[in-house]
């Protein structure tokens, strides 16, 4: 076994998540020394189990924070107060920027790197179907307003802090998990997957040990206040995604109008499953040489991970 060379100490807000399990298991394997922030005993053991150090605290632990901010080499934030569909963000956005700012009281004037993380569904689809990019405009509107986080977060390497962001795919996938094993269970118990509009809208998607990896790279390399996307894929469409969950749970595909949508799932749920969203990777491409290696989201489906998810919801005939 190659001894891979000791790298520092990474604290993580969010590390025992979904995309920061699979990060703390990289990083670890890359030789950080990883700290992560944990809420509860179970997240502890997850969290010793990857070889990491559990660090008890939340969001708004600000001296926490602050202790093990200034102790790392590295900051990594992949954690938010928010919980999807539960209400408007701008109810928990100042909890998420304070402890931004803990963060930050602990950088200050070090040039250590910060990465933060928001999502490519801030930005406005673009008009003629194209890809956007980092750079594109935001969408005027947006149902959920983490930009403004992310924006905060980005002023702050004025103190001296190497602060980046990683924005995240509607769909970061793969494992078995996120959104994807959640939409399952919802549809199975359904009965049927709902696909709004004939689901034509396309998606950007990568997979979780993609996302991860580029975390990790953005941490090495990125330059101050640069943004920069997660994206494995921006050609699947929701009608494709939903059509091979269907076929995996053996429901049927039932086709709704947003409005419908709208009243059986709430504003935000159905906005994200109907939402144009096409973000380009090629900046991370270009500047760190990042490739998506993962399984499509459509093969990750039909004949990967989601397969034991699928298996174990799907109903015994009669």
């Amino acid at each position: 076994m190659t001894a891979h060379k000791q790298q520092g100490r990474l604290f993580m807000t969010g590390a025992s998540g979904y995309i920061g399990s699979v990060l703390t298991e990289l990083a670890i394997a890359e030789g950080y020394d990883v700290h992560g922030l944990s809420r509860t005993e179970d997240s502890d053991t997850k969290l010793r189990s990857l070889g990491a150090t559990p660090v008890r605290g939340d969001l708004t632990s600000l001296e926490v924070l602050r202790h093990e901010s200034a102790a790392a080499d590295v900051v990594i934030s992949l954690a938010t107060a928010y919980v999807f569909g539960s209400g408007p963000y701008e109810a928990v956005m100042p909890i998420d920027m304070a402890a931004q700012d803990a963060i930050a009281d602990a950088l200050a004037g070090t040039g250590k790197p910060l990465v933060v993380t928001s999502a490519t569904l801030m930005v406005a689809a673009d008009p003629a179907g194209d890809e956007t990019t980092e750079t594109s405009p935001l969408a005027p509107n947006p149902v959920i307003t983490r930009i403004k986080t992310e924006q905060h977060a980005l002023a702050l390497a004025s103190r001296g802090i190497r602060v980046t962001s990683v924005r995240l795919a509607p769909y970061v996938y793969g494992r078995g998990g996120s959104g994807v094993k959640r939409f399952m269970g919802m549809s199975a118990q359904a009965g049927g997957v709902m696909c709004i509009d004939g689901g034509t809208n396309h998606t950007t998607t990568v997979h979780v040990d993609d996302a991860a990896r580029l975390y990790l790279l953005v941490a090495q390399k990125g330059t101050a206040g640069e943004v920069y996307n997660a994206s494995g894929a921006t050609d699947v469409t929701a009608h494709q995604m939903f059509e091979a969950m269907a076929t995996a749970l053996d429901v049927p595909l039932r086709d709704i109008a947003f409005a419908d949508a709208q009243a059986r799932l709430g504003e935000t749920f159905a906005w994200f499953l109907s939402a144009e969203n096409r973000a380009s990777g090629a900046k991370a491409v270009r500047e760190f040489g990042w490739q998506p290696h993962g399984m499509g989201i459509l093969d990750e489906i039909s004949k990967g991970s989601y397969q034991a998810v699928a298996k174990a919801l799907r109903k015994p005939s009669a």
